[in-house]
């Protein structure tokens, strides 16, 4: 499959001409028949947690690998924006990277360079991005279906790179951040974003400031022409934040399923124990 059938911005770009959300899962547990099953469910993405996850570098090979294979795109949500993270990341063929705690458009600047080839003298001009990435993976062309040398010359267009906004530094420059060339969405971290402004961050759906929050960041990214995504638990958060104008939510996670299916059906029967 070819970046033009199979990817996240032409999801994108479909979902906002047919006005319906791009919903994903998020995957905290390693695994290739738990990432195989939750590919199989019929999200538009899952993403690899190696923030916070229980995901290491092999693991977060196999997932990416396994998820592609179902037709879905693979995300990869990135530790912190290091040259080698990402590198890594990209190598293995994801067709996104997440990556957190972005807090000015220097980091972002840096982020993009991280995650774009360079491009052939003969190929530079208005608008067009040249980076540090190295060239070498034998992994992510596989998993996009190309020779090495068609993934190298389309993979500066078909990846895509989502910074997180969950500081109050990041906040503040929101809108700079948005406007960084090769930035492509700006998603919402609000139990971060919430604890960076001095709140519980549980609570962040009943504080009015981080709605106010929220709504900036969301508008920083329609200002810039550049994808909003948000961090949703239930359906009728992702029902709520896409009526809002976000065009990209994870509606929930592995780790989230199993504690409140669980906890549900354990609660049904706490009058036998």
């Amino acid at each position: 499959m070819t970046p033009s059938n199979f990817g996240l911005h032409k999801l994108l770009q479909n979902g906002r001409e047919t006005k319906k959300p791009v919903v994903g899962s998020w995957l905290m547990f390693p695994g290739a028949s738990l990432a195989r099953t939750v590919a199989q469910m019929g999200f538009d993405f899952v993403i690899v947690d190696t923030e916070h996850g229980n995901i290491a570098d092999d693991e977060m090979h196999i997932a990416v690998g396994v998820i592609a294979s179902q037709g879905i795109s693979p995300i990869v949500r990135i530790p912190a924006p290091e040259n080698w993270i990402v590198k890594r990341t990209l190598d293995t063929g994801a067709h996104a990277i997440l990556c957190p705690m972005m807090s000015s458009a220097e980091e972002a600047r840096a982020l993009v360079s991280f995650a774009k080839f360079p491009v052939p003298h003969s190929r530079r001009g208005p608008g067009v991005i040249s980076g540090i990435r190295g060239v070498g993976s034998p992994f992510a062309p596989a998993v996009f279906g190309q020779t090495p040398r068609e993934y190298t010359a389309t993979a500066n267009e078909s990846i895509l790179i989502a910074v997180q906004i969950e500081t109050v530094e990041g906040l503040n420059n929101c809108e700079d951040i948005a406007k960084v060339d090769g930035v492509d969405m700006l998603f919402v971290g609000p139990n971060d974003l919430a604890s960076s402004m001095g709140f519980v961050s549980s609570d962040h759906p009943n504080i009015p400031e981080v709605q106010d929050a929220i709504a900036r960041v969301l508008a920083a990214a329609k200002a810039a022409g550049k994808y909003a995504g948000m961090f949703c638990l239930t359906a009728d958060e992702v029902q709520k934040r896409f009526e809002q104008g976000f065009d990209f939510m994870n509606l929930g996670a592995d780790i989230v399923a199993l504690a409140i299916w669980n906890g549900t059906e354990l609660n049904k029967i706490s009058h036998l124990r």
